[in-house]
């Protein structure tokens, strides 16, 4: 329940909604298309992807999460819709766009974690992967805030996400799907956070 909270609380933080707003926004616009956020959290993604025009579902395996994002939507008034499930339950799944923010770097096997985000991919689909790069630490999380260019909303939860992401940066590129026919990799935050857009080919 904690986590919920504070995860909710850290989903409200200006720079963090703005961050992940680029890389939402970094995708073409839905247009009726599916959308899968495994790991959703409090739903932050899965609803920036509604408004997109996505058909939306989050996923988490916290029914604590789960009920938070459930909350937060009707609230808001978004379409997106949660499930409980994580990555054993992807098999069953195939979207146009699946997401992940924030779940390979608390992943033990990184490698077979996105070989699943990847198989729930359709053809001609995207990967976006979001994860706090290397330089996600106190004294850099500092140095931004003080540059005074962010929203101000709960802005010190910055200084605190660094710390607890801190030495915990995906190397994305070893990571990289091998049959992706395209590859972006995103700047966010000033480089504290990174996204990674990964195309699958069509079928034929």
């Amino acid at each position: 329940m904690i986590g919920a909270t504070l995860f909710t609380w850290l989903q409200g933080a200006g720079f963090y909604r703005q961050a992940h707003q680029q890389a939402v926004e970094a995708l073409p616009r839905g247009e009726g298309k599916t959308w899968l956020d495994v790991g959703t959290g409090p739903g932050l993604v899965a609803r920036q992807a509604a408004a997109r025009g996505y058909e939306t579902t989050g996923m988490d395996v916290d029914a604590h999460m789960v009920r938070a994002a459930k909350r937060l939507a009707r609230w808001q008034h978004s379409a997106a819709r949660f499930c409980q499930g994580g990555l054993d339950e992807l098999a069953q799944w195939q979207a146009d766009v699946v997401s992940a923010a924030s779940l390979l770097a608390v992943l033990d096997d990184k490698p077979a974690g996105i070989a699943a985000l990847w198989g729930s991919v359709r053809p001609a689909g995207y990967l976006l992967v979001i994860e706090p790069t290397g330089a996600m630490n106190p004294d850099n999380a500092q140095r931004l805030i003080a540059a005074d260019c962010l929203p101000k909303k709960r802005l010190h939860g910055l200084k605190m996400w660094a710390m607890a992401r801190q030495g915990r940066a995906v190397d994305m590129a070893s990571l990289a799907p091998a049959e992706a026919t395209e590859c972006r990799q995103l700047e966010l935050l000033e480089g504290l956070l990174g996204g990674w857009i990964f195309r699958k080919a069509p079928a034929y």
